[in-house]
């Protein structure tokens, strides 16, 4: 199986566009001078039992890490588009934990310096999310970061995930740095958290529904996209995301007179 699965550990995870130069960032450096960074999807070790319902949290820790990362303002998070063009013309087979060195192969093709990679559990109501950050240069493993507590905490954790991750990134943060970090939260609603990022993981299998052709087959998958927005919105109403989410399917699905 090549191409598809790679698709869904990697595409999902690299869905945003380099952030525009109007981004707010704690750091003012250029972007001609930052460093490329690839954050692949996180894999989900849960049990069995669980694993399911966690299940967009493979995208969605991956897309809170490269949030705040891009928002330091030293890196260069490589875009969803410029893996699709990559992924056209390379073929690629990675299935279960990535392979560093398939990940370091691609993070050349990508112009990447580092890449970051790692896996989360959740049992019983506690969450353990572990980070490994890769040279792309020499192949080798630079440092691995964890942090473990309550589930209903997960974004403390993300963020502690982050500041650890940092130091191997060659990137030492202040403490008002590390704090504006911690302050940039966008729910701490676990059921919020899960159901937007299924919305986004449906939104992005639309996309690509679209572009083979197949309009009815993507109307349908917004439309679940768009319950799972709403749904999220159910449990934080004020979740930004989601409604930025919300408002993006609101203009994809036309309406019928």
């Amino acid at each position: 199986m090549v191409k598809k699965l790679f698709c869904l550990s990697i595409l999902f995870a690299v869905f945003l566009q380099c952030a525009s130069e109007s981004t707010q960032v704690l750091r003012k450096v250029p972007r001609s001078e930052r460093k490329n960074l690839m954050v692949l999807n996180l894999a989900n070790i849960t049990p069995v039992k669980r694993a399911e319902e966690f299940k967009p949290w493979e995208f969605g820790i991956a897309s809170m890490l490269m949030t705040d990362l891009e928002s330091i303002g030293l890196f260069n998070i490589i875009s969803r588009e410029r893996l699709k063009d990559i992924l056209s013309e390379q073929e690629f087979q990675i299935t279960g934990v990535v392979d560093p060195s398939k990940a370091v192969k691609l993070g050349k093709i990508t112009a990447a310096k580092y890449i970051l990679t790692g896996s989360f559990m959740e049992m019983n109501g506690n969450l353990r999310i572990e980070s490994q950050v890769f040279s792309v240069e020499t192949g080798k493993q630079l440092g691995a970061a964890a942090v473990t507590g309550k589930t209903a905490k997960f974004f403390e954790l993300e963020k502690e995930l982050v500041i650890k991750t940092t130091a191997y990134l060659d990137t030492m943060l202040t403490s008002s740095e590390a704090s504006a970090i911690k302050k940039n939260i966008e729910t701490r609603s676990v059921e919020a958290s899960l159901n937007n990022y299924a919305g986004e993981i449906a939104m992005l299998t639309a996309e690509e529904l679209k572009e083979k052709g197949n309009d009815d087959n993507a109307k349908d998958v917004l439309n679940r996209a768009k319950e799972d927005f709403k749904e999220a919105l159910k449990y934080d109403p004020n979740y930004e995301r989601a409604k930025n989410n919300l408002s993006k399917i609101a203009m994809s699905i036309p309406v019928t007179i």
